[in-house]
């Protein structure tokens, strides 16, 4: 019974209230409202469940309030739990803050992973050395720069409008002790100057269809850049505006109805 509810939560495109989650199961298990709310307290109790507020309503969600594997390398964790992994993983710990980004929406999953593909690829991850640099655009909770600079970039740029973000991404890169590697500012994004190894934006995408003209301008031969926060239903438009000249898609994830890609700029 655990397993098929965590199952149904894991595969809603949306949240679930405790009442929804119990009709998406009844219509394909034969249960009882006491082995179901039995199964719930228990997954609670084990911390792979929490419940969240937001709109009035409770949904059930999966808990970031314990070591989460994101992929086959990364693991998030509370900042205050210790972990033992194994060989090679890459550990980012995050507060439990406010703002977008700590491991608990598809899209920010979907960026860490597709960061995780590009450092695969021994022709992108042996171009980086101490002068090597990411910038991350709306980097909220600073993840997405902190995992750059995990895999092995010298050092990373977040910006973002928000201050409450801001203060978070800077705690959290103390956290992870990489304070002196990672700046977080507020200038504006056509403001950005300089060229970049690899650029991360989890941002929707009339966003990121409107940053390809900035795109250019910070990119060079072998860039890397990791889009997440797009749409299923937006993705073919994204890719069509990106690939008709200057970038190749080398890969593409989903989850849910949300899609990441990965590009490499193929020109200067």
């Amino acid at each position: 019974m655990k397993e098929e509810v965590l199952e149904a939560v894991a595969a809603s495109p949306e949240l679930l209230t405790f009442g929804t989650l119990e009709k998406v199961l009844k219509s394909r298990l034969d249960i009882t409202r006491d082995d179901f709310k039995k199964a719930v307290d228990e997954l609670i109790e084990e911390r792979e469940l929490v419940y969240s507020y937001k709109h009035g309503c409770s949904f059930l969600e999966k808990s970031f309030d314990k070591p989460v594997r994101i992929s086959k390398r990364i693991v998030l964790l509370p900042q205050w739990m210790s972990f033992s992994g194994e060989p090679g993983d890459v550990v980012i710990k995050m507060q439990s803050g406010i703002s977008f980004g700590r491991g608990d929406h598809p899209t920010t999953r979907l960026g860490l992973r597709c960061i995780e593909y590009a450092f695969r690829d021994p022709a992108f991850s042996g171009r980086f050395g101490a002068d090597s640099e990411a910038l991350d655009i709306g980097t909220g909770s600073g993840i997405l720069a902190i995992a750059c600079i995990l895999f092995g970039v010298g050092r990373a740029t977040g910006i973002d409008t928000d201050p409450c973000a801001r203060k978070e991404a800077v705690e959290n890169a103390g956290i992870n002790g990489l304070g002196n590697r990672i700046n977080i500012f507020d200038t504006p994004v056509d403001e950005i100057k300089g060229r970049f190894s690899i650029i991360t934006a989890n941002l929707r995408c009339p966003t990121l269809i409107n940053l390809y003209p900035l795109m250019l301008k910070l990119t060079e031969k072998g860039t890397i850049l990791v889009f997440s926060g797009i749409k299923v239903s937006e993705e073919t438009d994204l890719c069509r505006l990106y690939i008709s000249e200057y970038f190749n898609i080398i890969r593409t994830e989903n989850e849910k109805d949300w899609s990441a890609i990965v590009l490499r700029r193929n020109t200067i």
